[in-house]
């Protein structure tokens, strides 16, 4: 059996994996060697998404988190503890992959998570991504409240402008 974190664990695979398939991309799940760099999945991408494209063959890195506890709101962000070391992994600079994270929100009541009928399936909540690359360094030990704008829901169009702006050449930064 699975425990209630790994239920939530896979759940916000089959959120990443839905949302990049009605995307038109190929979403994976990676092993434990990129889950040690702090990457819990990859989407592929292998066309050119503008004529202006730099990059036409490029992936995307993922590492995902999901919750089913009420997500304090702060300035139209939700904010998140994550641990300093996969807060550092994130907000590296020198990595060619660009490395997302996925907060993926679940209900509190574990039946309310996913209900499905005939002629329905129905995730409740979202996932919101944040891009930490480039953020400060901090001095905290354990952990650090990292914000994560209510804006940015990972929606299949969400993620084809993301790929599109790093098809372009673009860093996506914190605080954009």
């Amino acid at each position: 059996m699975l425990s209630e974190n790994d239920i939530k664990s896979e759940l916000s695979y089959a959120y990443l994996h839905a949302v990049s398939a009605q995307a038109g991309f190929a979403c994976s799940s990676t092993g434990r060697h990129l889950d040690g760099a702090g990457v819990d999945a990859q989407v592929d991408i292998k066309r050119r998404l503008h004529p202006h494209s730099v990059l036409t063959c490029f992936s995307l890195h993922f590492q995902l988190k999901a919750t089913s506890q009420n997500i304090a709101v702060v300035q139209g962000c939700c904010s998140y503890s994550l641990e300093v070391p996969h807060y550092d992994k994130l907000r590296e600079t020198s990595v060619g992959t660009p490395l997302f994270m996925v907060l993926f929100e679940l209900p509190e009541a574990a039946e309310q998570w996913l209900n499905v009928g005939p002629d329905q399936l129905v995730a409740r909540k979202c996932g919101r991504w944040v891009s930490l690359r480039g953020a400060p360094p901090t001095e905290n030990i354990a952990s650090i409240a990292v914000k994560v704008p209510l804006t940015n829901v990972l929606t299949p169009d969400s993620l084809r402008e993301i790929a599109t702006r790093v098809s372009l050449g673009e860093d996506i930064v914190y605080g954009e």
